[in-house]
This record gives structure tokens, C-alpha cells and sequence, in this order.
């Protein structure tokens, strides 16, 4: 590998993780803000408090996804580009291979974490806000569905974004690129 190729194998290598750092500290004050938002929802007694950590666990998750695609897409990158034909660096090329070969189970504990811990959040906010509405349930209805579908969708991108397929139209992609 010349030396140009490993300073950009370094250099990607270190943006996957400032990814990951950025993924943690989004999750964590997620968690964080989500959690004072319920507190004070249960201390106020007024249901559409249990609505207000929406603003914040909506735009986070796609916020996530946006960086786990990113990793995967530099993974990927790193694969095609700069691990091909090397006998040294090839993480990217055996962790792809150990995927292909369904060596390891098909649910991921890191994703459904993530995403079980961001659904436990939203289904926790709408029953919350459901129980201490005090409007009428029309209301409660028509402000929920949106922002259940999006929440949903948030999720669903998120998991996703770890799928064998979804890295795999990365690598396909960059191969198109590079044999042009």
C-alpha cells in the first residue's frame, strides 16, 4: 500500500470514529433531555408535556442514521479502494465476508439496543401523554398518529442502516465507480 493510501486509510478510519462519538453523545443526551421531559411531564400532570421529547428523539434518530450510513458508506469505501489487493489491511473485506456468510446472528444486539431503547422511549411518551391528556381523544388522535409514523420511520431507518443489503449497495456502488 503506498503511503498516500494509508494516510487516507488513517484519516477514513478516524472519521468512523468521530462518527461513533458523535452517534454515543447524540444517543446519550437523547436519552438525557427525553428523560427530564418525562419527569417533568409526571410532576406537571399535563399530557402534551409527554409529546415535547419528540422534538428531540425524531431529529436524533435520523440524526444517527445519517452517521451509522456514513460509517457504513466509508467502510465501504475503505473495502473497494484502498483494501483490495492487500494483504495487510483488509478489516473492512473480512467483516463484510463474515457478514455475507451469516457467521454471526441475523439481529445485531448494538442495533436493536439502539432502536428497542428509541421505541421503548416513544411508546413510553405516547402512553404517558395518552393517559394524562385531559382533551379531547380526537385531538390526542390527530397529533399522535404523525408523530408515531414518523418516529416509526426514524426507526426502521435506523435498522436498516445495518443490514447486510443496505452496506452491500455501498460496495456495489463503489465498484461501479472504480471499474468505469
Amino acid at each position: 500500500m503506498q503511503e498516500h493510501q494509508l494516510e487516507d486509510y488513517r484519516t477514513l478510519y478516524a472519521e468512523i470514529d468521530r462518527n461513533s462519538q458523535i452517534t454515543t453523545t447524540v444517543f446519550l443526551a437523547t436519552i438525557t433531555v427525553t428523560s427530564a421531559l418525562i419527569g417533568y411531564g409526571l410532576s406537571s400532570g399535563f399530557g402534551p408535556i409527554f409529546l415535547s421529547p419528540f422534538a428531540i428523539i425524531i431529529p436524533s434518530l435520523f440524526f444517527i442514521t445519517s452517521q451509522l450510513e456514513s460509517t457504513t458508506r466509508i467502510g465501504a469505501y475503505i473495502m473497494v479502494f484502498l483494501e483490495a489487493g492487500s494483504e495487510e489491511l483488509n478489516w473492512q473485506t473480512r467483516w463484510f465476508e463474515i457478514r455475507r456468510r451469516k457467521l454471526l446472528p441475523h439481529v445485531r444486539k448494538y442495533t436493536f439496543s439502539i432502536s428497542g431503547l428509541y421505541g421503548a422511549l416513544s411508546i413510553t411518551c405516547i402512553v404517558l401523554a395518552g393517559f394524562y391528556w385531559g382533551m379531547e381523544w380526537w385531538i390526542f388522535a390527530v397529533t399522535v398518529t404523525p408523530i408515531t409514523f414518523i418516529a416509526f420511520l426514524g426507526v426502521f431507518y435506523l435498522r436498516r442502516a445495518f443490514t447486510f443489503e443496505f452496506c452491500k449497495q455501498y460496495i456495489d456502488a463503489w465498484y461501479k465507480l472504480k471499474n468505469r
